[in-house]
């Protein structure tokens, strides 16, 4: 499975890719708003297998791809979606970009043809996306890509420990 779009690629992880994943989420733009990512290399291995094990699944809703440059094959973030137990089980949109590549229209790029890809082969009706109100570029992302601001909810979410604002986004089949 890969998702093209005029600059990236969206394929499935190998694990090859543990050292990239590894090195893009010890940026503390990443660990800001995923502290849940501040894991040890043989844990994010152990993740990368994970999903791995998930393509073989097909109804399984679980789809992390990794996100590179189709010029120079440069893995620069990822993008996924899955079940979120802290959000009734949804199916949510997560994603992260390498602070060297933010804010170059990358991340929207992946997540308007992810989320479609999502939609048209996944059997949902929406994708949900949860937001911290001060992760401006994140939330600028979502809205680009056609998400509504349903509410906002106060959940702990992965890695926290104490419950926290979130806006809550989906985007409709």
């Amino acid at each position: 499975m890969k998702i093209q779009t005029n600059r990236l690629n969206l394929r499935k992880f190998t694990l090859q890719d543990v050292e990239r994943i590894y090195e893009i989420t010890r940026e503390k733009f990443i660990l800001k708003w995923m502290p849940d990512w501040g894991m040890t290399r043989e844990k994010i291995s152990d993740l990368l297998n994970w999903y791995i094990s998930c393509y073989a699944d097909p109804p399984n809703m679980r789809t992390m791809l990794a996100v590179e440059l189709i010029e120079t094959s440069e893995m620069i973030g990822m993008i996924g979606c899955g079940h979120k137990p802290e959000v009734d089980d949804e199916i949510e949109m997560a994603y992260f970009i390498s602070e060297n590549y933010a804010g170059k229209g990358y991340m929207t790029e992946a997540a308007s043809a992810f989320s479609k890809w999502v939609l048209e082969n996944k059997k949902i009706d929406y994708l949900m996306a949860i937001v911290e109100p001060d992760n401006i570029p994140s939330e600028k992302i979502i809205k680009k890509c056609g998400f509504k601001k349903i509410r906002t909810i106060n959940i702990v979410n992965s890695g926290e420990t104490e419950p926290k604002e979130f806006l809550y986004y989906r985007l409709y089949r």
